[in-house]
């Protein structure tokens, strides 16, 4: 589904006008204040009377919605970041088109998680540079999140550190959110967002095949751009500048690019080797997938468990079904009083099969020892120990109906079992 065009006439005072402060949309969202402006959106701070929380809104500028492929953007936005679930990527609890008040209505917008904290690239600017092992660390999480983009098939195309932001959360612990998929490409959505062969992204942080407009832009572009992205916090250069989006994209294309190591020689040697192999144009020679490049990173982060790069690459290694590959079943029109119930497949605990071997093994051990005591206790020799052995028999029997009570009961836990051999009649 994408959201239709608003009506609107040609002239300038046609256009609907974004939300205000105390503006309340949808009935819903409080506003009250503005966080930040882009080319074709404003993010507005705003709470949720109904939940009774802070949230962000993000909507597109009124001018923007004359263009059906600004719309569709911002539909491909709420799209990507509504499959992806990882703490790493900045989650969307809402999206359509504002109906009320009526002098918005129209506009597209999303409801976004509000954050608290501070992008990368205003934290760089401040302090002129970060150092490796935060630059690692930030570079690890943002590896975690995108590894579930990627698993899914789909590339960012826009990372920069603006889109990077170190959000704090509510036990004064800090987490990498990746920001802003609205140009993002699935493999499985495969319609260009551009016209004609223009590259789309930042075009400092653009990687060749994205200048070059080619059709076979894969996760290998995102990780130029991380490479792109650590050689800037780490130096407080950029790799490229030029005055014009075409002198930029010519530098991509051919420049030499200077040396990290001139810029910053106290670099540790292994991390100008990451961020070098990340930028390299034939794309080949790069780290093929972030969980190599997760892998590349974590020896150089003394406080990073060696746990980090296992999960970058186990996410990326996910069994996920794309979405466009999902049949969804009819579904009927819910009431206020319905509750819907996700019913997720069962799978059986790995414990309880081990807690099932476990009987079954002590039910065989004892039975050579329940065959025996019998003939112990009806020798001759051994008379004084017969009473012993009664009472050592009776014992034994009790823990062997014990432990054929227990594994059945188990078995009979167990989904999807074949009938235990009692009930096969």
């Amino acid at each position: 589904m994408s959201l239709a065009r608003p009506q609107l006439k040609s002239d300038a005072d046609g256009l609907p006008r974004l939300p205000e402060r105390g503006d309340l949309v949808d009935g819903r969202y409080l506003v009250t204040g503005e966080l930040g402006r882009g080319g074709m959106g404003v993010v507005l701070a705003a709470h949720d009377e109904m939940l009774e929380r802070d949230v962000a809104l993000k909507v597109v500028l009124p001018k923007m919605t004359r263009s059906a492929e600004i719309v569709e953007r911002f539909t491909n936005e709420a799209r990507s970041l509504a499959r992806l679930e990882s703490r790493h990527v900045v989650r969307v609890l809402d999206f359509g088109a504002i109906s009320e008040p009526a002098a918005s209505a129209g506009l597209p917008f999303m409801v976004l998680e509000m954050l608290r904290g501070e992008d990368l690239f205003s934290m760089a600017s401040r302090e002129g540079g970060l150092s490796p092992e935060r630059v690692v660390s930030y570079m690890l999480q943002a590896c975690a999140g995108l590894a579930v983009a990627h698993s899914m098939g789909i590339v960012h195309r826009d990372l920069k550190p603006e889109n990077l932001f170190l959000a704090v959360e509510p036990d004064g612990g800090e987490c990498l959110k990746v920001l802003d998929f609205g140009i993002a490409r699935s493999h499985f959505r495969p319609r260009p967002l551009t016209r004609g062969q223009v590259g789309v992204g930042s075009p400092g942080y653009m990687s060749p095949e994205q200048v070059e407009g080619s059709q076979q832009v894969d996760a290998r572009s995102d990780i130029w751009t991380l490479g792109v992205v650590m050689y800037e916090l780490l130096s407080h250069c950029r790799a490229f500048s030029g005055e014009t989006p075409q002198s930029l994209c010519l530098q991509i294309l051919s420049a030499p690019i200077e040396p990290l190591a001139n810029l910053r020689p106290d670099l540790p040697p292994a991390l100008v080797y990451v961020v070098e192999r990340c930028m390299k144009r034939d794309r080949e020679q790069r780290f093929q997938n972030v969980a190599e490049l997760a892998e590349a990173l974590a020896p150089l982060q003394e406080a990073s468990p060696p746990s980090d790069a296992q999960r970058v690459r186990r996410m990326l290694e996910a069994d996920v079904v794309p979405t466009a590959e999902v049949q969804l079943l009819p579904a009927r029109q819910l009431s206020s009083s319905d509750v819907m119930v996700v019913e997720a497949p069962m799978h059986s605990p790995p414990r309880r099969l081990r807690r099932v071997l476990s009987a079954v093994a002590v039910a065989v051990t004892l039975v050579p020892i329940v065959a025996l005591l019998p003939r112990v206790a009806a020798a001759p020799e051994l008379a004084p120990a017969r009473a012993w052995s009664e009472s050592a028999l009776r014992s034994t029997e009790l823990a062997w109906n014990q432990a054929v009570g227990r594994a059945r009961e188990l078995w009979m836990k167990e989904p999807g079992r074949d009938p235990a051999p009692s009930e096969r009649r």
